[in-house]
């Protein structure tokens, strides 16, 4: 059962990575909160 449960885990994380990839021409945007301030990272995925 455990590995039934990390295998569906494995797949919606997959299709989430899939449709969140950035390219070239629109980058991915990361974004992180603290309490001290906003960090965005600009992240390119092609490699």
């Amino acid at each position: 059962m455990a590995g039934k449960k990390l295998s569906r885990r494995d797949r919606i994380k997959k299709g989430i990575r899939k449709r969140l990839t950035g390219s070239e021409s629109r980058p991915r945007l990361s974004v992180y909160r603290s309490n001290k301030g906003i960090y965005a990272q600009i992240i390119n995925d092609v490699t």
